[in-house]
């Protein structure tokens, strides 16, 4: 449910089949040997030295040799795979062996992540997950602390949490905002609040004009209450201080080492301004990044023109920096009524939602993009949009499918749309954490008869699409992957509710759930070669777990606790 663009601080499985040549009895029961017992060697053997050597408990994901006993690992890259006895014997005296504790798995990856606004959260007003009085607690805490004239700014908030749950109003922030302007976004970042302050010095007034893709909500007089929507953040966003380039890069900065700290060893990073990708490349000049950064242009104008006259850039900062995505923002979220809904909202008849990109724009940027050697990802959420999104996939033929299309939320997928993903090669790329959120509200959106099109997780991998996972933070309650894991096996949010799980016969196995946040994520991003699985040649990024989520309880997935994680054979982070 991603901005459109970064416009203040808040915002910012189906794995490809691979040719295997396999000799006979090969496979045993922990690693397979190809020209050597217990384990599998580079082509060559390991003559070279081998810089470490991991000992403990792998999960490889990789269907002929599901487990492990130790790996080696020289120049961020695995060496060798399979039993502790033979990586000894083919390690050599030098090795520098260490023992991991927990349960290690491929790195995981967020497919779906927004780092330059999760610096900004870091450095903002919280105000996920709590009550309309706390969001008004904290806001009157923090510009009681700012300079005068200052802007208060955060995000996070939900009225689906409150009761009734209808949209805040400015005058509710001038009672507490001491003057100061306050801008907060809703946790979808698509719709913020302001008060009157940010609105006078917008002109935001009562003959305001929305932008077409923004609604300016109103009061029953016709006086806008302090709520914009989508585009029509732009006319508030405008008039925000924008940050320095040093500022964003010490927010990108802390954002990847949360990142880290969750076990997450890449992130495709969601409608990236120009500016933010300065501050990449203004970290990339340290070194290379503690987390792989698949990075996704936003599509406005002034960004797009850019990357597309630069073209893709491809393994920067060693292997951790790449730019070949562009992503379109179709429609709007679903929880501010801006999806594009193929009929009426059940709950407010007057609206469908609305949509962000002209038919003709979305195809001319589909063919630019192509033309220069681009993948395509769009956010789609509503029925409608994600219809229209698939039309115009199809539309572009055989290079499209080449390209790896990404539909980016699929939030709402009608029967005759699901085999459409698999048919045209469209990468499904969901964000499962979402649950506990669309629990609470998604019937009163959609209606029941509408219901079962909302995230249908097992319905696209049983369609036999490829699958990709992450979590959309801070536009979702929480960007910790284990929640991911939690919540496609449960069908319960991260708080454990509901008790019976949200639509439950959307329930996937551990062994699905993991592959769309490592295989399937590797694949959205061309790096199905090198990352995903454990294996041979593969690079060295790990997740180590406090327990194997194959042996526990579906309801103690949502306990499992990151003690290590390794980028590379780097570790970034380490509890």
């Amino acid at each position: 449910m991603t901005s459109p663009r970064v416009r203040v601080a808040w915002r910012g499985v189906r794995v490809a089949w691979r040719g295997v040549l396999l000799a006979l009895g090969a496979l045993a029961a922990v690693g397979c040997g190809q020209g050597a017992p217990g384990g599998d060697a580079p082509a060559g053997g390991v003559e070279r030295e081998v810089v470490i050597v991991y000992t403990g408990r792998f999960v490889t994901l990789d269907s002929l040799a599901p487990r492990a006993e130790a790996i080696a690992v020289r120049d961020g890259r695995i060496e060798a795979i399979g039993t502790r006895a033979y990586i000894d014997s083919v390690a050599g005296p030098d090795a520098v062996h260490e023992s991991l504790p927990g349960v290690v798995v491929p790195g995981f990856t967020d497919a779906h992540a927004h780092a330059a606004a999760l610096g900004g959260v870091l450095e903002s007003v919280d105000v996920r997950g709590v009550s309309k009085a706390v969001v008004l607690e904290r806001v009157a805490a923090a510009a009681a602390r700012a300079p005068a004239g200052a802007w208060v700014r955060g995000g996070g908030w939900d009225q689906s949490f409150w009761s009734p749950p209808d949209f805040p109003t400015a005058a509710e922030l001038d009672a507490v905002s001491a003057g100061h302007p306050v801008i907060l976004d809703r946790i979808d970042g698509h719709a913020v609040w302001v008060n009157g302050r940010a609105m006078q010095l917008a002109g935001i007034d009562r003959a305001a004009v929305a932008p077409a893709g923004g609604r300016i909500v109103r009061d029953a007089a016709g006086i806008p209450s302090g709520v914009l929507v989508d585009d029509a953040i732009d006319l508030v966003s405008r008039v925000v201080p924008p940050l320095d380039l040093a500022q964003r890069a010490r927010q990108l900065r802390s954002a990847l080492a949360q990142y880290a700290s969750w076990g997450v060893t890449s992130i495709h990073d969601a409608g990236v301004s120009l500016a933010d990708i300065d501050s990449y490349r203004a970290l990339l000049g340290d070194g290379p990044l503690p987390v792989r950064a698949y990075v996704m242009a936003a599509a406005d104008r002034a960004t797009f023109d850019a990357v597309l006259a630069r073209g893709p850039e491809i393994g920067s900062g060693d292997g951790t920096f790449t730019l070949r995505t562009i992503k379109v923002v179709d429609d709007g979220a679903l929880g501010s009524r801006g999806a594009r809904l193929s009929s009426p909202y059940r709950d407010d008849r007057s609206e469908r939602g609305l949509i962000l990109v002209p038919r003709p724009q979305l195809d001319s940027i589909i063919a630019r993009s192509l033309a220069r050697g681009f993948q395509v990802a769009v956010h789609a959420i509503g029925d409608a949009s994600t219809h229209d999104v698939l039309d115009a996939f199809e539309r572009a033929g055989a290079a499209g499918r080449a390209s790896r299309f990404r539909l980016e939320h699929v939030s709402m997928l009608r029967d005759d749309d699901l085999p459409r993903l698999a048919q045209i090669g469209v990468i499904a790329s969901m964000q499962p954490v979402f649950v506990g959120e669309y629990a609470r509200f998604a019937e009163a959106r959609v209606g029941a008869a509408r219901l079962p099109w909302v995230y249908r997780t097992r319905d696209v991998v049983m369609s036999g699409a490829v699958l990709a996972t992450g979590t959309d933070f801070p536009a979702s309650d929480t960007g910790d992957p284990i929640a991911t894991l939690a919540s496609m096996v449960t069908r319960q949010g991260y708080d454990g509710t509901p008790a019976s799980g949200w639509l439950p016969g959307q329930r996937v196995s551990v062994d699905i759930a993991l592959r769309s946040m490592t295989a399937g994520a590797a694949y959205a991003a061309f790096e199905e070669a090198d990352r995903g699985e454990l294996r041979v040649g593969r690079l060295a990024d790990l997740t180590v777990l406090s327990d194997d989520p194959f042996a526990i309880e579906p309801a103690a997935l949502r306990n499992l606790v990151v003690l290590r994680t390794i980028v590379g054979g780097r570790t970034t982070f380490q509890r």
